[in-house]
């Protein structure tokens, strides 16, 4: 697969799973670097920058549920 693709198969797959998109962008960003090339690379940037801002989204909410579960919890043993 060249990179190209690869950048933006890491596209593609950071909206739908942001942990495996962050991980291959950074891996399509490395092999742009060693290679050289530019066609593509704005896929893979994108990609990261997509994927670590769903990680953030993502476990801001599991914060904010797990906070809001607590405080139910402490407001029901009264």
């Amino acid at each position: 697969m060249d990179n190209k693709s690869f950048a933006i198969l890491s596209f593609v797959l950071s909206f739908f799973f942001p942990l495996v998109g962050l991980i291959m962008s950074g891996i399509a960003l490395n092999k742009f670097k060693q290679s050289g090339e530019t066609d593509g690379k704005g896929f893979a940037t994108a990609g990261l920058i997509i994927g670590i801002v769903a990680m953030v989204i993502s476990l801001g909410t599991i914060i904010c549920i797990g906070c809001l579960g607590g405080i139910a919890a402490m407001g029901s043993s009264y």
